[in-house]
């Protein structure tokens, strides 16, 4: 009988155990806190950003106040210093090589049936000699042995005087300027100021709008679908480098006496994150030793692009020199940043994103190498003092600031 009881509770105790884990078990596991003085992996970082943003939103820094703003690491899948590697294949083409590539980009933007009789090449026959030959010549210039000497460089560039269409590119797809003048410009943003400017962090539209386009009024959503979907599609006429997509870094409303018009400035992304444009969105000049990312593709109509044009470089191999192990939160930036501002000024944080930044390519390796590439996180600001739009960007591992000013006019 002893026997029995003895395992009866032996029973007892066990079920009261299992019991007490699988409760244990259905408990939410309470989250590793982050040091943030600590340098963190990508994926805590990731984990994190949401929290230091709302700290920020919430009043933590008395020198950083916060506009509302949605910003996202999500979709970054690795971090490293890039070089992007110049692709200068087309130089081992003949210009009649290289022309047949221009010609198909020129079609994918106008569409096959466009008339190439207004345009004009300009043949390199050295480097600093060329000759200008109308486009149904080409052909007759070569066969004719006029063109023996002639490099695989060249352009073609014209303006269409019946349907006001504008074409410039180049060997290798480079300086590409294509517009159908649908606001009767070859360059609709040409301006200082535009009408509504909408920024993008982190790919994060910031609110929608509605665009009152030639052909039918579309929300801004709508367009940024399209662009994306044609940056990222054959329909985009420039060849693209492995791995290289292309994001929005803001939108930009613009008009004049023939109609508004919808401008997308958009930038390089490897990996989901995307290379730095800068800042359009300030008026006056801004002050950067640094070159930034961007072209820019416009819509006068819904179904089309109208101007595309600021694009130098859409193509060469990425090269990832080394990938970023640990790095310093989004947290620990805006710490940083509060310290070196201290307590003599207040700056207006309008929205923060984690960008690959421009680095000074040397001397003896321009021609091989079209960018040096670092992660920052990049911290858009306004000096409530004087107004001073200052771009201020945090080196992910170092910790080091720097920044860049414009002169903003709200």
């Amino acid at each position: 009988m002893r026997k029995k009881k003895g395992i009866l509770v032996a029973c007892v105790s066990i079920c009261v155990l299992l019991l007490v884990a699988g409760v244990m078990l259905l408990q939410p596991k309470e989250e590793m806190k982050i040091d943030r003085d600590k340098p963190v992996t990508l994926e805590q970082a990731k984990k994190q950003f949401a929290t230091d943003i709302k700290e920020l939103k919430s009043g933590k820094y008395e020198n950083l106040i916060s506009k509302e703003f949605e910003s996202s690491i999500e979709s970054v899948q690795g971090v490293y210093n890039l070089e992007v590697l110049v692709d200068n294949s087309f130089t081992e083409n003949t210009f009649l090589e290289n022309l047949s590539v221009m010609e198909t980009a020129i079609e994918k933007f106008f569409g096959k049936d466009i008339d190439k009789s207004f345009l004009e090449a300009e043949i390199y026959l050295s480097n600093t000699e060329s000759e200008l030959v109308k486009y149904d010549q080409i052909e007759e210039a070569f066969a004719s042995g006029r063109m023996d000497q002639a490099r695989g460089t060249g352009w073609l560039y014209g303006k269409d005087p019946v349907d006001s269409k504008w074409v410039q590119t180049g060997s290798g797809l480079l300086h590409t300027w294509f517009s159908k003048c649908g606001l009767d410009t070859i360059h609709p943003s040409a301006q200082d100021e535009y009408k509504e400017v909408y920024p993008y962090f982190g790919g994060l539209r910031q609110e929608d709008a509605v665009l009152h386009l030639k052909d039918k009024n579309v929300l801004l959503s709508e367009m940024e679908e399209s662009v994306l979907h044609y940056m990222n599609s054959d329909k985009f006429p420039l060849i693209k480098g492995t791995d290289i997509f292309y994001g929005i870094g803001e939108a930009r409303i613009i008009e004049n006496d023939k109609g508004e018009a919808i401008c997308f400035l958009v930038r390089r992304m490897y990996k989901g994150l995307p290379f730095e444009y800068g800042s359009n969105s300030a008026g006056g000049a801004y002050i950067d030793s640094k070159p930034h990312d961007g072209g820019e593709i416009t819509y006068v109509e819904s179904s089309s692009p109208d101007t595309m044009l600021g694009f130098w470089r859409s193509n060469g191999a990425v090269v990832e020199k080394a990938e970023i192990s640990e790095m310093i939160t989004a947290g620990k930036a805006l710490d940083l940043l509060s310290e070196r501002i201290g307590g003599n000024s207040v700056y207006e944080v309008r929205g923060v994103e984690l960008v690959y930044r421009n680095c000074e390519v040397p001397e003896d390796k321009i021609g091989e190498i079209s960018d040096i590439l670092e992660p920052k996180w990049k911290i858009i600001t306004v000096n409530q003092n004087d107004d001073k739009y200052t771009l201020f960007y945090v080196d992910v591992v170092t910790g080091e600031i720097t920044d860049r000013f414009e002169y903003y006019y709200d």
